[in-house]
């Protein structure tokens, strides 16, 4: 099975650090990851490639934007998955992206994925954290409970970068599992703002989420209403 990476030989990588994440709850590493290369305008330099790639193409920007993207800011490179790789190829893909990551000499990774909102011990806990042995110890963040997991591509990457004694931690907001969540990939966000000292604004993403709030609830009022004017009609 074949992963090839496409990438402008003038965009040096070594020293570099890998951001990325996938559709996972509340979609929230796909936003997080879609949200920095817009906001920090960042360049696109490459391409994943794959045997069984999605075929689903769209234009932005008045050019034709890919499954999997390859960007650049300074020394972070961005790798967006426009569309979750296939369900057949999600392991090979997600251990390619490491390996791909470890033997370019990349000099750490930050990966963004989500935890089922349900799980929260409180209100006031927004995110958990996993870190390989290799990353730096206090990162200000709680790390995940014994007993709860990561699971999908998330979990392949770690796996593979803690084989590999590679500096990797994976931000983990608290999202809803039932629709996309721009407010947790905020709170991923300002995180990795802290830890890389990016300089990324959330506001649209707190924006899109009040929205999102706002239709939800709207929704919910109309379908309530709905309810009482079949249950009057029923007794006419």
């Amino acid at each position: 099975m074949a992963i090839t990476f496409h990438v402008n030989d003038k965009s040096p990588l070594k020293g570099c650090s890998l951001v990325t994440g996938f559709h996972g709850l509340g979609a929230t590493g796909f936003i997080s990851v879609k949200h920095a290369v817009t906001s920090l305008n960042a360049e696109l330099i490459g391409y994943i490639e794959t045997d069984r790639i999605p075929p689903f193409v769209s234009m932005e920007d008045r050019r034709l934007s890919l499954p999997f993207e390859i960007y650049k800011k300074e020394n972070f490179v961005f790798v967006l998955t426009n569309v979750p790789p296939h369900p057949k190829e999600r392991q090979a893909f997600s251990k390619s992206l490491a390996e791909w990551a470890i033997n370019e000499g990349f000099y750490s990774s930050y990966l963004i994925g989500g935890l089922d909102s349900r799980l929260k011990p409180s209100d006031a806990d927004k995110i958990r954290c996993t870190v390989t042995k290799k990353f730096k110890d206090d990162v200000g963040i709680p790390l995940l409970e014994k007993g709860l997991f990561v699971v999908g591509p998330l979990a392949v990457m770690l796996t593979y970068f803690e084989i590999n004694d590679f500096p990797a931690i994976a931000l983990l907001p608290y999202a809803n599992p039932t629709r996309p969540d721009p407010m947790a990939a905020s709170v991923a966000v300002e995180n990795l703002n802290r830890l890389t000292h990016l300089t990324m604004d959330v506001s649209q993403l707190i924006t899109d989420a009040q929205r999102i709030e706002m239709e939800i609830q709207e929704f919910n009022k109309q379908r309530q209403d709905r309810g009482k004017m079949d249950q009057h009609t029923l007794y006419i």
